[in-house]
């Protein structure tokens, strides 16, 4: 038996053994109360934490690194101005630096994109290591804008999904999850800044290699009543009947949507 606090509420949940999926299936009673489950099946729940499984490494996996990575990693994180740091502690975590590596639930590559995150970030070939990097990183960076700069909570985002994120207000209550935000922070070193402006564009599908960013001369401070604008996040879908809608809240589970960012 476990205790759940959802919608505020503390819920008795019995989990009847079953076959492990990693797989959270979600209702709301007549109460207004979320139940949660990890039998699939029932009647009324639906899907809402698929996980991305467990990690496959592939036959060429050698438990090394030798950094041949490291300049695409430098190029998504100076274009996202994200920490390169950051970067490879995800890499790290997701996959160990292993390009080929798939999990049980269908995530692949260096920054274990699933399917439909690949799909979304216009990723053609998972497993070619620059487009991967590139569209996880791209992913990051949005998912910092979205929460805040909160880095427990974008780390979040990215093993369980910002719509869970955003259900459960802060961390999911997931151990995958959880783990996964406390193995990528002990990877960083104290004080490491893990973003440089939340003005950077996400909206970009690696083709060619860029060149290294050159030193720039600093900038006039700005005065410090100025405060930067920050770009807000929408989601853009279309239903059943093809209508397109466009909100600042996801739409339902399992609905394909795109993200755009505006400046107000």
């Amino acid at each position: 038996m476990r205790r759940l606090l959802c919608g505020g509420s503390w819920l008795l949940a019995v989990l009847v053994a079953a076959p492990a999926t990693g797989q959270v299936f979600t209702r709301e009673n007549a109460n207004g109360v979320v139940e949660a489950t990890n039998i699939p099946g029932l009647s009324g729940y639906r899907l809402t934490y698929p996980g991305k499984g467990t990690l496959i490494h592939s036959h060429r996996f050698t438990g090394s690194y030798s950094g041949e990575f490291d300049p695409d990693i430098l190029d998504a994180a100076a274009l996202h101005q994200l920490s390169p740091a950051l970067v490879k502690a995800v890499i790290k975590v997701e996959s160990a630096f292993d390009q080929w590596a798939v999990s049980s639930k269908g995530a692949q590559g260096l920054m274990q994109l699933m399917p439909f995150t690949a799909r979304r970030f216009g990723v053609s070939d998972p497993f070619n290591a620059r487009q991967n990097i590139f569209a996880g990183t791209r992913y990051l960076r949005i998912l910092l804008d979205l929460f805040g700069g909160d880095l427990n909570l974008a780390l979040a985002g990215y093993n369980a999904g910002e719509g869970a994120v955003r259900r459960h207000g802060g961390i999911p209550p997931y151990r995958e999850t959880r783990n996964y935000v406390r193995k990528v922070r002990s990877l960083l070193a104290p004080g490491t800044r893990t973003t440089a402006s939340s003005s950077a564009p996400s909206f970009f599908v690696p083709s060619a290699r860029l060149k290294r960013s050159q030193p720039r001369a600093p900038r006039p401070a700005r005065p410090k009543q100025v405060e930067p604008v920050r770009p807000r996040t929408y989601y853009r879908w279309r239903d059943e009947r093809g209508v397109t809608h466009v909100a600042e809240r996801p739409p339902a589970e399992g609905t394909v949507y795109t993200m755009i960012r505006a400046m107000d």
